[in-house]
């Protein structure tokens, strides 16, 4: 394991690791995450073989909505809604529109989330547009806020760590799934309900909230 402070160089060298199937510790504006390449089999293999993680899912952080798209279907709403808080802390479970079965563990569905830091959208951007975005800790166990906080496991089981200090909001993404002109907190994180219901009701967006 390699450990080095953010820089725009660290950041570039994380970015060769990924695209040469390479597992990275990054920080995010939640926590820090555990990334590889999305489309690399045997590195999304190795990220839930490191966490101790079964079939569930793991997010995709992008640099953009652009790229985000090339992986999941945004209608009108989901386009808009994610407007509203994209860069942040909310994850959103769209239709997938590319196979992704490691990734997805068969689920039709992808979670897609462009964070607020700007470590993390500068390494997904250099390592082609898409990263996992899963936490960087063993699973049930808390995630990590700070590098010190990482599971020595964690730690030694990929290829560098690139240490950008505490993390932001220090709790995971909240999750939504956006359906039919509705919307459905999966689960409530770093932003609360009240306040995605908020600032939809401000941007004019017409949804339904549902159970």
């Amino acid at each position: 394991m390699r450990l080095l402070k953010v820089s725009r160089e660290a950041i570039r060298l994380a970015s060769i690791i990924v695209k040469d199937g390479g597992l990275v510790v990054y920080p995010t504006d939640t926590v820090y995450g555990l990334g590889c390449n999305p489309f690399d089999d045997a590195a999304v293999s190795r990220v839930f073989l490191l966490k101790g993680r079964g079939d569930i899912p793991v997010p995709i952080l992008g640099d953009s909505i652009e790229s985000l798209e090339k992986i999941a279907k945004f209608d009108d709403v989901a386009y808009e809604f994610c407007l509203i808080f994209w860069p942040g802390a909310l994850s959103v479970v769209l239709p997938k529109k590319l196979p992704l079965e490691k990734v997805t563990c068969g689920s039709p569905t992808v979670a897609v989330r462009i964070p607020a830091s700007q470590a993390a959208i500068e390494l997904a951007r250099l390592s082609g547009g898409l990263l996992v975005g899963t936490s960087a800790n063993i699973s049930g166990m808390p995630p990590a806020c700070d590098v010190s906080e990482l599971d020595k496991r964690v730690a030694e089981g990929v290829d560098i760590v690139l240490d950008g200090g505490r993390c932001l909001h220090c709790v995971a993404s909240t999750i939504v799934k956006i359906e039919d002109r509705t919307i459905k907190v999966l689960r409530e994180g770093a932003i609360s309900l009240n306040m995605i219901k908020e600032r939809v009701a401000k941007a004019g967006l017409n949804v339904k909230f549902v159970e």
